[in-house]
């Protein structure tokens, strides 16, 4: 019956064609349009000509119409010229039906058969006003008084069309409305058959408006069309839970209406659905091979096909994009004035290949009603165009893809999709890719394609072989010339090198002038002529450590131990050997400054070399106990049995007839006149002592520490005997004699105060010991007032002030 809907549909299309051209010679514009619908209001021509369509063999459709029509000559003719407008429906226009025949004379029960319909009673139901009429069915508003009193929308069968494909496509419709329970889509109230074996069913009214209609009517702005489209398209998603495809999807088959103030869509006329998987009713008819089911304009591309490719709910899914396509831009994807106009082939060819433009794209062509579309969307028009790219654009483009694979697998994704949108997120449907777009191309042309491959594989095929005759000499070419490019740099980069090392000479030469130029400015006084030679030195030769040792001796003498430390740093990065003289104390000095990374390295380096040496090194052997904890001393009874050992060897030498069976471990060393042992870096007995207690201290044996460190502090002629009184406090601290490690504490800083105002007073004063024996001792004071009081030392405003002094003379 759906080809006979289409097939009436055609006639009445040209019917109306061909009488606005009998109007423009005088007859009138009903004329032909009125002997179309006259020619199929006969239930015999109907039922005839739906019979003979079935019949596919000429032979077997001609003798069905002998036994059919028997007679009946005008009836004969009618049946056949019904056929041949099905077989050749481009042909209507020129050769209308029943054009060679004389026109008919109409009735008044004719032209208004459908009002007999008004007042009839079905049931409890009253037909009150005819609201639509499909390719088989009849929409009227019935007013129902029994069981409740409302007024529902009731379908039935029109009168002389009960063929057994209409009467299984209403029930289809019946059946697939009835099984779905959803606030988006017109509820089924009641089912049955009239007293003429004409089926009906009753359905909720939905007084409303084609959802293009109300959006424009309302001016509805584009977040609320796509709120609305959100819930149509759940309501499409839960038909296709139910397992029923809606393929006629269009506006006038989503009614919207004010419900509270607030837009309600409904979906209606299921009159086209497909049962998924499963039969809806048992008279189910096959549809028929070749036909098209749907609106053109909201097809999809498999149902345009008519192939031996099943329809399924992606189907609904394009006609959805198509919908919000029209929602969004004012106007469908392919142009209604074209689609109409053109062959039911052409129809077919636009809507399978030809790819819509994108919302955004169609919007900014139609330039005449842009406005006025803008204005139907509360947004200025430039705006709308802008807001219908990108995203939107690619949603819409997403659910049109002319390979259903493509489209959203769902409703309800395609829905989600317009929610991230709304939502501000990022949304699934992306561009196509460039590849699939080639593919596509491609596919659409292929001989061309082909035929330019082959025009071009010929031609690349020949210039290939020019070009690689052309290129082999040109190899041979460049080959000398890379060959005398090597040799040519081989000899810039010998002589930027001699130039280079004649340039580091020179700057050698000149640092190490500038060096002993700040040299004699230091030892005359002349600090800042002094500090300018050394950092013009150490920038002429950033590499060179010799400049910063001397410029770092020079701010040690100063007491600008922060600048000092920087300086020995760097020396050591540049690979300065930490062995000499100018190196003593520096492990204190970077204590003091907080750089642990440098004193670890350095206390590693001096760890390794007093294992090595055989003779005593006690300044190297201070500077590792001078912190508490370190990384690289992992035993401190190592070294405090190294200097009990150094210390024993000093204050008690052995003769040899005197040592017997066991020798002292270690190498003989020369002994003096009197048999004792010199001193490995000359340092004196009471620095040795106070050496050995600090070790003893480290060592957990703080009993021997307070000897050791009371009989250095006793030697008066040590100018440094203030350092002895931090480690003391600390021993007396570890010992549990509180009373006595707070006055010698108090005692220490009492000493220290002393001399950090000397210096205060007197900045370039120099110092009566080593530079380090002062750092040594601001050291061991911090951490021996950490320990007994809980806190800091006073002495840090001390020593700001002394370098503040000492920075004013440069």
């Amino acid at each position: 019956m759906a080809l006979w809907h289409g097939i009436e549909r055609l006639a009445n299309r040209f019917g109306r064609l061909f009488g606005r051209c009998l109007a423009a010679i005088g007859f009138g514009a009903e004329l032909f349009y009125l002997s179309i619908n006259h020619l199929m209001s006969k239930p015999t021509e109907r039922s005839v000509f739906l019979q003979a369509i079935e019949e596919e063999d000429p032979a077997d459709r001609s003798a069905y119409l002998d036994s059919a029509c028997g007679g009946d000559a005008q009836l004969r003719r009618n049946v056949e010229a019904l056929l041949q407008a099905h077989e050749n429906p481009a042909e209507l226009l020129d050769h209308p039906i029943g054009a060679d025949q004389q026109r008919p004379v109409f009735n008044t029960e004719t032209i208004v058969q459908h009002v007999e319909h008004i007042g009839m009673q079905i049931g409890p139901y009253k037909l009150m006003e005819q609201i639509g009429e499909g390719g088989f069915g009849l929409v009227f508003v019935a007013q129902q008084d029994q069981p409740v009193r409302r007024r529902v929308a009731l379908k039935i069968v029109k009168p002389g069309v009960g063929s057994k494909e209409v009467i299984a496509r209403f029930e289809a419709e019946r059946q697939a409305v009835a099984m779905m329970n959803h606030p988006n889509i017109a509820q089924v109230f009641d089912a049955g058959v009239t007293s003429d074996h004409r089926p009906y069913f009753v359905m909720e009214l939905v007084r409303g408006l084609p959802i293009t209609d109300f959006c424009d009517k309302q001016h509805l702005t584009v977040r609320d069309r796509l709120n609305l489209m959100v819930d149509v398209c759940m309501a499409v998603h839960h038909a296709h839970q139910k397992g029923v495809i809606h393929r006629d999807i269009k506006p006038s088959n989503v009614m919207v209406t004010l419900h509270d103030g607030r837009p309600i869509a409904k979906v209606i006329d299921f009159g086209v659905a497909k049962a998924i998987g499963q039969r809806l009713t048992d008279k189910t008819v096959y549809t028929r091979f070749f036909s098209m089911i749907g609106t053109p304009l909201y097809m999809s591309p498999e149902q345009a096909e008519m192939s031996g490719l099943d329809v399924d709910t992606r189907s609904d899914i394009y006609s959805l994009g198509v919908l919000l396509y029209e929602l969004l831009a004012g106007a469908t994807p392919f142009d209604r004035g074209r689609m109409e106009s053109a062959g039911l082939d052409e129809m077919r060819r636009i809507i399978r290949e030809e790819e819509p433009p994108r919302p955004s794209t169609r919007l900014s062509t139609m330039n005449r009603t842009m406005t006025t579309i803008a204005d139907q969307r509360r947004v200025d028009p430039q705006r709308l165009a802008s807001t219908l790219r990108g995203d939107l654009d690619w949603i819409v483009m997403m659910a049109l893809e002319k390979d259903r694979a493509r489209r959203y697998d769902t409703a309800s994704s395609f829905a989600e999709d317009v929610r991230r949108y709304l939502r501000g997120e990022s949304v699934q449907a992306r561009p196509p890719s460039t590849m699939y777009r080639f593919r596509k191309f491609a596919s659409r042309n292929r001989v061309a394609i082909v035929t330019v491959g082959l025009v071009a594989a010929s031609m690349i095929l020949g210039t290939a072989a020019s070009l690689w005759q052309m290129s082999r000499a040109i190899d041979e070419r460049n080959a000398k010339d890379v060959a005398l490019r090597d040799a040519m740099q081989a000899k810039v980069e010998a002589i930027q090198a001699k130039q280079q090392v004649e340039q580091f000479a020179d700057d050698l030469i000149r640092s190490n002038e500038l060096v002993a130029s700040g040299q004699s400015h230091v030892d005359a006084g002349r600090w800042q002529e002094a500090v300018d030679d050394f950092d013009a030195a150490v920038a002429m030769q950033p590499s060179y450590y010799f400049p910063r040792i001397q410029r770092a001796q020079l701010y040690t003498r100063l007491r600008l131990w922060p600048e000092a430390a920087k300086d020995y740093r760097v020396a050591m990065d540049t690979g300065a050997a930490t062995n000499q003289p100018q190196w003593w104390g520096t492990l204190a000095l970077f204590c003091l400054v907080g750089n642990e990374d440098a004193f670890e390295r350095l206390a590693q380096q001096n760890l390794q070399r007093l294992t090595k040496n055989s003779l005593s090194d006690w300044l190297t052997l201070r500077g590792l106990l001078v912190r508490p904890e370190s990384s690289v001393i992992e035993d401190p009874d190592k070294l405090a049995n190294l200097a009990e050992r150094w210390l024993l060897e000093l204050e008690f030498p052995i003769p040899p007839e005197l040592r017997g069976p066991f020798p002292v471990p270690g190498p003989e060393r020369p002994r003096d006149e009197f048999g004792r042992m010199p001193l490995g870096d000359d340092t004196p007995l009471t620095v040795c002592r106070y050496t050995t207690g600090i070790a003893e201290m480290r060592a957990g044996q703080f009993s021997l520490a307070v000897d050791l460190l009371n009989e250095a502090k006793d030697d008066q002629q040590w100018p440094a005997h203030f350092i002895v009184h931090a480690p003391l406090a600390l021993a007396y601290h570890h010992l549990g004699d509180s009373t006595q490690a707070i006055q010698t504490l108090q005692q220490s800083e009492k000493a220290l105060r002393r001399i950090l105002r000397l210096y205060q007073n007197q900045p370039d004063r120099p110092s009566v010991s080593p530079w380090f024996d002062l750092v040594e001792a601001l050291v061991l004071h911090e951490e021996a007032s950490m320990a007994i009081t809980g806190s800091p030392s006073a002495l840090q405003s001390e020593v700001l002030k002394m370098r503040k002094v000492a920075s004013d003379l440069l």
